[in-house]
């Protein structure tokens, strides 16, 4: 252990060195005179007040509303001498998803090369980033996700047989893992044609799944540190902490070996002349890769499938035990739709209002760090007023700097949703016109699927998923709050629910519908 924390200090002083070296020689640049939020720590900046708050948005969004939709705030160890920009401006984000000239920052790609491995679609650029998205494209096209429905529909089934067996009806539980559960059981179905069985307690993939997102996503400004130290971290001295014996470490590695073994038995399958054509089957056919190079994907594929959407589905159903009037007019349109029968579920008006103002309120991923790969204009829908009192009607911005999309922030801006965007109106879903203007991304919500080339692929798979769990519990259950409800939304990878203490839990009142 005494090892382990000279390998830290070590790096977090390798850290201190660089970002000195580099303050000193920075020179001043136009982000530096545009307004922000003052009160920044000399060490972590402005990062605990975006990013440790017991709910996630309390200043940001505070912020947003004082300063516009572009800001400055500080970095951790004050940003490497350089202001970030906080942007959710409709304009400036289209340019930043859609040029190509911003990438992820180095830390977060230092964290992607070591959870998924080399050669993973987030990190992928030009020509190999186009290879692999047109591999996986038409497996999530409309007429493929329909093909689905089957699977998702039997995997509903399975969640309230677990329910059933586990006797949540008339008590209060966390109902979370469960969904988590059933999100990686249709997403090894659909995807991989695997059987997980997380439902069934009897998978050591999703066993050790959870414990990885425990490991890694627990907010702390010591992380924030270390998040900040890992670009200046040589990549030797890397190597040697993920090495370290530290209980973090160890799930990483062992995680990485069983999804590995899995995705080279599922590889091996797919090279079987019988067998059916797949999500596997296009990488091991068209990729060109290796079967060791296929795990990267099966684990592309399942973290950003199965946390995104679980975390989703729960804050779907805290909000409806939220709602109890509303919940009530939803179990009976969906009764009057006809019980029993194949459901047309894009035609429930009231399913598909509550689920796009949950992706609109509850972004799963609310924020991401870019950096400019070259230097570049940033457009403006709006002048800014700098500190100085001048306008600026666009933005320099030079290679190297960082910025942060601020896509929650989007979802909420009064310019595209009126004077109510702070608040949670499913209503306003059934209106003709939800919203000013068209949506950057796929989906009229706004960045919830990002868009441009970086476009979640799934985002139709994870809507139909939505609306198939989310039906199958509300026709048999009715969820409540329970009196002492702490439940808001945190940042750890994802916008998980967390209760005040800090747990990642979703305590729901469970009943059986009369």
């Amino acid at each position: 252990m005494s090892r382990y924390h000279d390998i830290l200090g070590f790096c977090l002083l390798a850290a201190l060195i660089t970002y000195l070296a580099r303050r000193w020689c920075s020179r001043r640049n136009l982000t530096r005179v545009i307004p922000g939020p003052k009160g920044v720590s000399l060490t972590y900046g402005h990062l605990p007040q975006l990013l440790l708050t017991p709910e996630y948005g309390e200043n940001e969004f505070h912020w947003q509303n004082k300063y516009g939709p572009v800001y400055s705030i500080q970095g951790c160890l004050g940003g490497s001498g350089e202001p970030r920009l906080m942007i959710s401006d409709p304009t400036t984000a289209k340019y930043i998803i859609n040029s190509g000239v911003f990438v992820f920052g180095p830390s977060h790609q230092k964290i992607a090369d070591v959870l998924f491995g080399p050669g993973n679609v987030f990190l992928a650029r030009g020509e190999e980033h186009r290879h692999l998205r047109g591999i996986m494209n038409p497996w999530f096209s409309a007429k493929n996700v329909r093909n689905f429905l089957p699977i998702i529909e039997e995997t509903g089934r399975k969640l309230v047989d677990r329910w059933e067996s586990l006797d949540f009806a008339g008590n209060t539980v966390d109902v979370f893992p469960t969904l988590n559960d059933a999100t990686l059981d249709v997403n090894g179905k659909v995807l991989f044609g695997h059987e997980f069985n997380s439902l069934e307690g009897q998978s050591e993939v999703a066993k050790i799944h959870r414990r990885l997102s425990d490991s890694v996503s627990s907010p702390s400004k010591f992380a924030q540190l270390m998040d900040a130290a890992l670009p200046y971290i040589p990549d030797v001295v890397f190597r040697i902490a993920l090495n370290a014996p530290m209980e973090a470490m160890r799930i990483l590695r062992d995680y990485k070996r069983m999804t590995d073994e899995l995705a080279l038995d599922l590889a091996f399958h797919a090279r079987d002349a019988q067998a059916q054509e797949g999500f596997i089957n296009r990488f091991v056919d068209a990729s060109g890769l290796p079967a060791s190079g296929i795990g990267v994907h099966l684990r592309t594929t399942l973290i950003a499938g199965q946390d995104t959407t679980g975390a989703t589905f729960g804050w779907i159903l805290y909000k409806l035990a939220q709602m109890p009037d509303y919940q009530q007019d939803l179990r009976r349109e969906i009764q009057t739709a006809g019980l029993g029968e194949r459901l047309d579920y894009n035609n429930l008006p009231l399913l598909n209002a509550m689920i796009n103002e949950v992706l609109r309120m509850y972004c799963a991923f609310p924020l991401s760090e870019r950096v400019a790969s070259e230097d570049c204009i940033l457009p403006l829908s709006q002048p800014i007023t700098t500190i100085n009192g001048s306008q600026m009607f666009e933005i320099p911005f030079r290679k190297g700097q960082c910025l942060y999309l601020a896509m929650a922030a989007h979802n909420r801006l009064p310019s595209i949703w009126g004077p109510d965007a702070g608040e949670f109106q499913p209503s306003r879903w059934l209106k003709k016109e939800p919203r000013k203007g068209p949506a950057l991304g796929p989906h009229p919500t706004g960045l919830t699927f990002l868009g441009g080339p970086g476009v979640c692929l799934g985002w139709r798979f994870a809507i139909l998923t939505l609306q198939v769990f989310v039906v199958t519990i509300v026709r048999k259950y009715v969820l409540t709050l329970p009196e002492n409800d702490s439940v808001r939304p945190r940042l750890a990878i994802t916008l998980m629910p967390t209760t005040a203490d800090g747990v990642r839990q979703l305590p729901l009142h469970i009943e059986p519908v009369s």
